[in-house]
């Protein structure tokens, strides 16, 4: 046999440098017991060294193949015993021998062959006294060397393959011609078949029941029953086909195909007793002859793959989900691997790009979709990211441009990581085309500096109106003045067109002060710095106080706000004047200004007792030159809710109107508070200042 197959099938077991289970050492303690000698060891030869797998009567240690006394064996494939290692030429100036590592002297050996007649080691017994071994002692060895191997098939296949029952078989038909000398092997056999996981059964040459392991007996949840016929053994056992629902045919049971075919390999089935949990198995097995040719029965084992097969249904199915997921994405994803080669092209890169996947399958992107001046800087990317294993971009989401198959050029926004598959680096990418969302930003944003520029235009041309307007008013209103004083002496008709000149000259001024205000609302400078709400507001009361109608303004302590003061002075203005304005005829106006803290921000809300504002006008109210309608009797320009609005917006605050309890309204708006402003003041004990102004009736 080839030393490079011989090597082969050694690796091909994995259990050098493994540690040796409960069975391979029982295994071995059984050998120095047939063997009547206090030391054995298993012996495994690989290119360079023998590793002693387990021993018994002591520790067992690698050495160099050229020093191992089993090479003899190894290389022959035939047992080896002498009396007195020391006399033999083969052996006495083995380190083994001579002290240098132990002093054998009995010597028993025997090949651990596979069945394609690989000798992948040895089963060795030995003595530091001389001893005679019987050929009933080297036959019990070798049959043990044979369980070895079939141990090693058991952990090669997680099961008890067919060499495992065919040797479980030959045991128990040795065990018939040598039952004294070979006791031991049968009780190993018997731990053997009660400790695996793998469940065994078996028959005798006319189909009667002979063995059910543990697993066997726990899976079927019976006994085997030798007086069954074999045609019976399907529906007495609840054997099914694959499909876990078809009671599987007399002549498809496992046992009987081996019994009558010779041999069965890998056939699934599920084994579903009432009450019990149905377990899926995967079943090999042959038929057994004895020594002179003539059928012995025939031996199945059965692993279970219940889990496995589970398993690996829930991945296909994951699998499936995942396809339709990628068939149907509306976005483009491609798979590349390191080269940049595409793997992966789902319909959505077909329509984006227009190639199949056909075509762009096996290509790589610098030809498909990568502009020809950026082809050179993805490819040093891409091999960059292959070498580092940078999992994905850093920058989650990025615009790069792209090209279709028939040259035009597209604008995408791609999401790039990367994973292994079989043990290669590749990489994955969605790809959104936003060529078209990119230019209507574009356009949104050209658009809306246009606007911006046209509305500071029109603000600025609408203070430079107002202005000039103020000049020929000013002089519309003195002069009537200067002809009303030389007109004392006339009718009243002429006083009163002069009254009424002053009247329209006067309303022109306000308007043209309150688009003036507009206008500076959206211009000067905010400068932001703190505010004293509490000094303007009592400020803005004298003032409105000076009259000649009594007027009560009431404030909370208010809080110092970071705004700009003009400004903000401006808005409390519009809405005090607005309070004491918008009230019916004979009621004294009452005006009330709290603030509170939520969210960061102060919210200032002014409360009336005035005609109050309908539901459906609290928002149109805030519209340049809209007013709610309060009837000919209050005059207004329908210019301060909006300026207020307008203010308020540039602090990064809102204000909006609601109904007051008891009739009137409340305006409230916020103004955000920085990080460095002031905290709120704390109220004092009568938890209001009044601010109680009258001035006496004229």
């Amino acid at each position: 046999m080839s030393e490079i197959a011989r090597l082969a099938a050694l690796h091909g077991y994995g259990v050098l440098d493994a540690p040796a289970d409960d069975e391979l050492s029982a295994v071995v303690r059984v050998a120095a017991h047939v063997a009547g000698v206090p030391t054995a060891t298993l012996n495994l030869l690989d290119e360079h060294r023998q590793c002693q797998l387990t021993t018994v009567g002591f520790d067992g240690v690698d050495s160099a193949r050229a020093d191992s006394m089993c090479e003899t064996v190894v290389t022959t494939g035939v047992p080896v015993h002498v009396p007195d290692a020391s006399l033999d030429d083969r052996f006495a100036d083995n380190p083994w021998v001579t002290g240098a590592l132990a002093k054998v002297r009995g010597y028993a050996s025997v090949p651990l062959i596979t069945r394609e007649g690989h000798v992948l080691g040895t089963l060795c017994a030995f003595d530091t006294e001389t001893r005679d071994f019987t050929d009933a002692q080297i036959a019990a060895l070798q049959d043990l060397a044979r369980v070895v191997l079939g141990l090693f098939e058991r952990r090669k296949h997680a099961r008890v393959t067919t060499a495992l029952a065919a040797e479980a078989e030959s045991a128990r038909s040795l065990a018939e011609d040598y039952a004294r000398d070979l006791e031991a092997r049968q009780e190993l056999t018997s731990a053997v078949h009660e400790t695996i996981d793998v469940a065994i059964v078996a028959c005798d040459e006319h189909g009667r029941l002979t063995l059910f392991n543990r697993a066997s007996r726990d899976w079927h949840g019976l006994d085997p029953d030798p007086e069954l016929d074999p045609a019976d053994w399907s529906h007495r056992y609840s054997l099914y086909a694959a499909d876990g629902v078809t009671p599987l045919a007399p002549e498809d049971v496992p046992l009987r195909r081996a019994l009558s075919d010779g041999s069965v390999a890998d056939v699934e089935i599920v084994i579903a007793p009432h009450g019990r949990e149905p377990v899926r198995v995967v079943c090999t097995g042959r038929a057994l002859k004895r020594a002179d040719g003539t059928p012995l029965g025939a031996v199945v084992s059965m692993s279970d793959v219940t889990v496995e097969r589970a398993q690996r249904q829930e991945l296909a199915d994951r699998e499936r989900l995942l396809a339709t997921i990628l068939d149907t994405a509306p976005d483009a994803f491609i798979v590349a691997d390191a080269q940049g080669a595409v793997t992966a092209w789902n319909p959505a890169a077909e329509a984006m790009f227009g190639w199949t996947a056909e075509q762009a399958t096996g290509r790589r992107l610098d030809e498909l979709i990568i502009p020809a001046r950026l082809a050179q800087s993805h490819n040093e990317s891409l091999a960059a990211r292959a070498l580092t294993g940078v999992p994905s971009l850093t920058d989650g989401l990025v615009q790069v441009p792209a090209r279709r198959r028939d040259g035009s050029g597209l604008l995408v926004e791609l999401s790039l990581a990367s994973f292994t598959w079989r043990g290669e680096r590749r990489f994955h990418a969605f790809l959104r085309d936003v060529t078209e969302r990119e230019a209507a930003r574009e356009r949104v944003a050209l658009a809306n500096s246009e606007l911006a520029a046209a509305n500071d235009e029109l603000d600025r041309f609408t203070a430079m109106v107002a202005h000039d307007l103020k000049s020929p008013l000013t002089a519309i209103t003195a002069y009537t003045e200067v002809v009303s004083d030389l007109i004392a002496d006339r009718g009243p008709g002429e006083r009163k067109a002069l009254t009424a000149i002053s009247s329209a000259a006067n309303r022109m001024t306000i308007m043209i002060d309150d688009l003036l205000a507009h206008a500076r609302s959206s211009h000067e400078s905010l400068g932001l710095r703190e505010v004293d709400l509490d000094g303007i507001v009592d400020d803005l009361a004298a003032e409105l106080s000076a009259g000649s109608a009594r007027v009560e303004i009431t404030r909370d302590r208010l809080p110092a706000v970071p705004g700009h003061p003009t400004l903000l002075r401006q808005v409390m203005a519009n809405l005090l004047g607005n309070a004491v304005k918008y009230v019916a005829a004979g009621v004294t106006p009452r005006v009330h200004v709290a603030a509170e803290w939520t969210d960061g921000a102060v919210t200032i809300t002014t409360s009336d007792n005035g005609i109050g504002i309908p539901a459906d006008a609290r928002e149109r109210v805030f519209a340049l030159f809209q007013r709610a309608d309060a009837g000919a009797d209050y005059q207004g320009t329908g210019i301060g809710l909006s300026t207020c609005r307008r203010i308020v917006e540039r602090h990064g605050g809102r204000i909006w109107v609601e109904a007051a309890r008891g009739g009137g309204t409340r305006v409230r708006f916020t103004v955000p508070a920085s990080p460095t402003a002031p905290p709120p003041r704390v109220s004092d004990a009568a938890g209001e200042r009044r601010v109680d102004r009258s001035a006496p009736r004229r």
